[in-house]
């Protein structure tokens, strides 16, 4: 990522190292102290939100005349055939030296939800093929990345414009990178979808490319996503361990994420105008990182900590070379921010980022820090019950 999280990446490594403690005390005793509160950011009382939790896997009706296969070998023959269909796994275990291929398109069904259990991933995609593979009600437990493509036990990409992914259960055993890889999101859905145990990230949806506009957003829902980190969290220096990463137009609802080794939930690339909304997060460093280059986006009933350190970061940019700002434009509303250091963090070069109907919890250092900022506006905002040494809002840096 960038400045802020590669120095959160440093002071986890320290904590395993046992200087964590020290190093934090070194900064705060040379750290000024926050700026006089303007009027605008005055607190107010502001109704805690009530956030919806997400649904889980549930039952659904099984194609008619679809192909039904009872073997690893059966399934591998059915996706190679040529022709799109509809295939019904009958329970059992299904497993693969590699992972199966989806690229024509197929329809893949559980007989009965979560009783086909795959050992092996799925690719959904091709160089060229038919559009909207779907997987619904499989179980995944998958312990070999060889049985994956590039560390993903389900990766779509190419020809698989407007894929799904329903009622899936992900299992990575902290041995596998990622549970569910989107680099075609061109129309993608998934919904009511579990993922525990990977090394990088939970669900990730990114096209790769930061000039990427679609007029098919994806639509993510009903996502729980947890224990997603290195085996020393931050070692991947703010590139990874997010439960859940976003990287184009969509929307992400209700979502809960948690134990995660650097952020929750993290957005950039070529996300313009999104919806996060009905998030729950806890268990990790920092609630949302928002990088380049997030613009337009709504944040919206959130409920972060009261394990979490910081609740939402704005990465900076050093606009002075020319960069552009990784945070414009961006709301952050209906927001219960119950974190140990700081609520929201706008750093160097946030630009046009609201920040508002909030209820602050706890802080030490600030609700919210706005550094070098242009054009923030923040108000209506509760900070009734920051810490005793925290202020409101503050113009300083924010150097912990």
């Amino acid at each position: 990522m960038g400045r802020t999280v590669t120095s959160l990446g440093i002071a986890l490594v320290a904590a395993a190292a046992g200087l964590f403690a020290a190093t934090q005390a070194g900064c705060g005793a040379d750290e000024p102290r926050g700026a006089a509160v303007p009027a605008a950011t005055t607190s107010v009382r502001v109704t805690p939100p009530r956030v919806r939790q997400p649904a889980r896997p549930r039952p659904y009706t099984v194609p008619v005349n679809a192909l039904l296969v009872s073997s690893s070998s059966e399934l591998a023959a059915a996706l190679a055939n040529g022709h799109r269909e509809a295939i019904v796994l009958a329970p059992g275990v299904y497993d693969n030296p590699h992972p199966f291929a989806d690229r024509d398109g197929d329809r893949l069904f559980a007989a009965r939800l979560g009783r086909a259990v795959l050992k092996a991933g799925v690719v959904l995609g091709a160089n060229a093929g038919a559009p909207g593979a779907s997987i619904r009600g499989l179980t995944f437990n998958v312990t070999e990345p060889a049985k994956t493509l590039h560390g993903a036990i389900v990766h779509v990409w190419g020809s698989a414009s407007h894929a799904s992914v329903l009622d899936t259960r992900f299992y990575g055993h902290g041995r596998v990178s990622t549970g569910l890889l989107v680099r075609q999101p061109l129309g993608f859905v998934a919904q009511r979808i579990i993922a525990e145990g990977f090394r990088s990230y939970g669900v990730l949806v990114d096209p790769n490319d930061r000039h990427y506009r679609t007029r098919a957003p994806f639509s993510l829902s009903d996502l729980s996503i947890s224990r997603v980190r290195r085996a020393l969290r931050g070692s991947s220096n703010g590139r990874a361990e997010a439960c859940l990463w976003l990287g184009s137009t969509g929307t992400a609802k209700r979502v809960s994420v948690r134990r995660c080794g650097i952020t929750g939930i993290w957005t950039g690339t070529a996300t313009h105008g999104s919806r996060v909304v009905d998030a729950t997060i806890n268990h990790t460093p920092v609630g949302i990182y928002i990088e380049h280059y997030t613009t337009g986006t709504t944040f919206k009933r959130l409920r972060v900590g009261p394990d979490v350190d910081r609740g939402v970061n704005a990465e900076w940019s050093n606009l002075a070379a020319g960069r552009k700002p990784a945070s414009s434009d961006n709301v952050i509303e209906d927001a219960y921010l119950r974190t140990t250091h700081v609520g929201v963090y706008l750093d160097e070069g946030t630009t046009r980022t609201v920040v508002r109907g909030s209820v602050f919890v706890g802080q030490d250092w600030a609700g919210i820090g706005d550094y070098l900022g242009r054009s923030n506006t923040y108000y209506d905002n509760d900070f009734d019950a920051i810490g005793p040494t925290a202020v409101a809002v503050t113009q300083d840096h924010d150097t912990g």
